[in-house]
């Protein structure tokens, strides 16, 4: 019979991070990490932008991020390559937004300056797309932007495999190819009647039936993402997510591999991380290719179907974010599509932020929304506490953070407003 101290549910970056940071906060734990995928890090880990900002208008969401983005910062100038690269983000604004006491406040928290229309057209840019085309997709004027300096890009596979190659040393065994199928409710102490549990029995989670065998832990952690209501359902826990469906696609021309060495912040000259006023595409810069990578998160009109192995459209790119890349791009009009995936946002609807739910046994983390890479440091922290049973989570850096805060029933986390 396979037992363990804890089995963690997913080798994602949220898993990986609870993993790590809980083995280090109890390191006699027999810890054992299980993944229906051939390795670690293969759902929606993979197919992020791979990008990380810690401009948020959520007070919660800035101490998650800016906490992890020190973290990974501090892991890269000790010699592990994550990857990481301080590009900024550029929010571009019409007059509207760039004047906003939204605006006005994410200036005064985080390291960002304001940029001009002028600066912006240098960039390849165009800050009036054509009237007609404005009137016909209702797009907006460009008349300035918020650059988040302590924000960039990085690669998901690299981070990863520093907390792989950590979580190796401390000695905690990875099972691959284990798709967990359903948890197991028993009595905590079994009477061996017919029809066990009964209501007035304490219960646990004893086990989790796998494609592999039954496997049993004392305690048990759910980092499964958008998959997490598969496995609440049945045993009527609620994930409070939703997955929505992200479409990546990778475009190359010959105008954009020369945007690509224009900067606005940074000590290496790459574009920065960039989302355009209305419809807000985004554009992440690849400099290895020298091409951008594009998509958009969409809202009312799209449902929450889950895919197991979701694809793009290149329909949807052609239709629908190209028209309107090309308005503001021009280096988009020679462009050439050359690969594309797709993957999911566990979407928390509430307030746009994780969400920690502790019940007999089990502990869950859910509900990233699309921010899982760049507050995955801070999410493993809270787990940890979460799972030791402990009021609040310390961050790098020397913050604190409630559990309960993030957590259900005393939830108290301010409503986040840039999600892209």
């Amino acid at each position: 019979m396979l037992k363990y101290d804890l089995l963690v549910v997913g080798a994602g970056i949220s898993g990986l991070s609870s993993a790590y940071h809980i083995k280090t906060d109890n390191p006699d734990l027999n810890i054992c990490i299980v993944d229906k995928w051939g390795t670690y890090a293969q759902g929606n880990t993979a197919k992020s932008d791979a990008a990380f900002r810690d401009v948020f208008t959520s007070e919660t969401n800035y101490k998650l991020a800016s906490s992890s983005i020190s973290f990974y910062k501090d892991v890269q100038s000790k010699g592990f390559d994550l990857g990481m690269h301080f590009n900024g983000y550029l929010f571009l604004m019409d007059e509207v937004n760039l004047n906003s006491e939204t605006v006005h406040k994410l200036y005064q928290k985080v390291q960002s300056r304001i940029i001009s229309r002028e600066e912006i057209s240098e960039l390849g840019i165009r800050t009036e797309p054509d009237l007609e085309a404005a009137k016909i997709m209702s797009l907006k004027n460009i008349d300035g932007g918020l650059v988040g300096e302590n924000c960039g890009i990085m690669e998901p596979d690299l981070l990863a495999s520093y907390y792989v190659k950590e979580l190796e040393k401390m000695g905690i065994e990875f099972r691959y190819n284990t798709k967990v199928n359903a948890l197991n409710i028993s009595p905590r102490s079994k009477l061996n009647f017919p029809g066990e549990p009964f209501i007035w029995q304490d219960k646990i989670v004893e086990s989790v039936n796998t494609n592999r065998g039954e496997i049993y832990a004392d305690q048990f952690l759910l980092a499964t993402d958008v998959w997490t209501s598969e496995l609440l359902s049945p045993i009527g826990m609620d994930a409070f997510t939703h997955p929505k469906k992200v479409q990546v696609f990778q475009v190359q021309s010959e105008g954009i591999s020369k945007m690509m060495q224009h900067k606005v912040t940074g000590e290496e000259d790459i574009f920065p991380f960039t989302i355009l006023p209305s419809p807000a595409i985004d554009m992440r810069p690849d400099p290895k290719s020298k091409s951008f990578w594009v998509s958009y998160s969409d809202g009312v009109g799209k449902g929450f179907p889950l895919e197991e192995n979701p694809g793009a459209d290149p329909d949807y790119y052609s239709n629908n974010l190209y028209t309107v890349l090309r308005e503001y791009v021009p280096a988009f009009s020679e462009s050439r599509m050359v690969a594309s995936w797709a993957g999911f946002y566990s979407m928390n609807n509430m307030d746009g932020t994780y969400v920690l739910d502790r019940k007999m046994n089990l502990s869950v983390i859910n509900g990233s929304s699309g921010s899982g890479i760049m507050k995955a440091d801070a999410a493993g922290r809270l787990a940890s506490a979460l799972y030791s049973s402990k009021r609040s989570a310390r961050l790098y850096g020397g913050s604190e953070i409630s559990v309960d805060d993030l957590g259900i029933s005393r939830r108290k986390v301010d409503q986040e407003t840039l999600i892209i």
